[in-house]
């Protein structure tokens, strides 16, 4: 059986394509074709980028990347190796007691005792801090879903906010007009700015951790593919609608124009082919 990788150079190498001229072309790093072309698939990389490599390259050869795909699940499901659990071996329990092991024993500890009873001051037996459990991973995601509910409120707030100290200072401005005239007028002024500037509304992916991410065109072109480190962020202008694909949605948070909208998912969630548009809200 010819390996999928064996396969892809095969075929790049009787149509006389430089591997580094391949890479160009697909914008995906010399360095994983060549790991795809030895089949060589490490853990560090999500299968679902590796798909989409593959997808990519194979598709580009003019090979039938269904079947490529095919053979690629059942090539990498034959090298997962299952651990094998060595069985603990007995305890030997010792119920041998003696007299004077029992009183060394004693002594050690009535000595200890009366050295931290004289050197120690009483007042040490009263705690001055506190013990913080560690959160359990089940609670992980309402967390990270309640610190984003706050932040929307908050982000609310401050509209709500700047909208009233607009009404003030048009009122001081034209003191003579009513109020109702002032927000009706500010308000169309404010719908059609709007949907004039719609198209260059910008989008901004925040990483709150470590995440794979790869965006596409209309043309099914990789634009981006690259790990995402904790607190980088990605922009991009609403109007290129591109398909994103991340390896873990819950470390996404979307901005539009600076204004926080949610997360791409829930917490371990993998998205395919995930296009951003303006009513985005989760």
């Amino acid at each position: 059986m010819e390996f999928i990788g064996e396969n892809l150079k095969n075929v790049r190498v009787k149509k006389n394509f430089k591997l580094s001229y391949i890479s160009k072309e697909l914008n995906i790093s010399n360095d994983i074709l060549s790991l795809i072309e030895d089949d060589n698939f490490p853990d560090y990389i999500d299968s679902v980028y590796l798909i989409g490599h593959i997808r990519s390259y194979a598709r580009f050869l003019d090979l039938n990347e269904e079947e490529i795909i095919k053979n690629f699940k059942i090539q990498t499901s034959y090298n997962k190796n299952d651990k094998i659990k060595e069985i603990a071996k007995p305890i030997k329990s010792d119920f041998f007691f003696s007299i004077p092991k029992s009183f060394a024993l004693c002594s050690i500890i009535v000595i200890a005792s009366s050295f931290y009873f004289i050197f120690f001051h009483q007042n040490d037996f009263n705690r001055n801090f506190a013990i913080t459990p560690d959160i359990p991973e089940n609670l992980i995601s309402k967390i990270e879903l309640e610190e984003m509910n706050i932040i929307l409120l908050q982000n609310e707030k401050n509209f709500q906010k700047n909208e009233n100290i607009k009404k003030e200072s048009l009122i001081k401005v034209n003191p003579n007009k009513e109020i109702e005239k002032i927000s009706s007028s500010s308000a169309i002024a404010s719908t059609a700015d709007k949907n004039s500037i719609f198209d260059d509304k910008i989008i901004t992916l925040k990483f709150i951790d470590s995440t794979w991410i790869q965006l596409r065109d209309k043309q099914d072109n990789i634009i981006f593919s690259k790990l995402m480190n904790q607190n980088e962020e990605y922009t991009y202008n609403l109007s290129k609608n591109f398909n994103l694909t991340a390896g873990n949605a819950g470390n996404i948070i979307v901005s539009i124009d600076g204004v926080v909208k949610g997360k791409v998912g829930k917490l371990g969630e993998v998205v395919e082919s995930l296009i951003i548009d303006n009513n985005f809200n989760k």
